[in-house]
């Protein structure tokens, strides 16, 4: 194999290598988000550390108080998201990112939309979510450029 040959399957397995690991970090988020949207209370109590905090709307609330207001619902809720940074330091990571979500009962959609960014801490080897800052927006409000993936679990 010649140097160039090389260095390309070098560079391709890096950027590999990069993408999976900022996929794993990212998989909390989307977890967490899944299993909201579900009332599933263990399943978001899995994929979130102890300590968990959630900055929301001006407002500090731990786990149980997300789960408080967590309840099963008539209403469908699909999550799209679109990442817009990822930094991993050792057992580290934040992530910024878009989130969309539609409200469906079968007569109305109601759409609402975020700008958030988490925290996440490796535990025994696994990615947790440590804190989530979240600022509620218009969804109009995210750029027209950003592609939003849809997350089914």
């Amino acid at each position: 194999m010649n140097n160039k040959n090389l260095l390309i399957l070098i560079l391709t397995l890096s950027v590999s290598v990069n993408s999976l690991a900022n996929e794993a970090v990212f998989r909390p988020v989307e977890t967490l988000f899944s299993a909201m949207s579900a009332a599933d209370h263990l399943k978001m109590k899995a994929v979130v550390t102890d300590d968990f905090q959630l900055l929301e709307a001006g407002e500090d609330w731990s786990l149980t108080d997300l789960i408080n207001v967590v309840k099963p619902s008539e209403y469908k809720r699909r999550n799209y998201f679109s990442v817009i940074k990822t930094r991993v330091y050792s057992d580290v990571a934040w992530v910024s990112y878009w989130n969309k979500a539609t409200f469906n009962n079968g007569k109305e959609e109601s759409t609402v939309a975020w700008l958030e960014s988490a925290v996440m801490v490796k535990v025994a080897g696994q990615w947790k979510m440590q804190m989530l800052h979240s600022t509620r927006i218009k969804a109009e409000s995210i750029p027209k450029d950003i592609l939003l993936s849809e997350y089914v679990d």
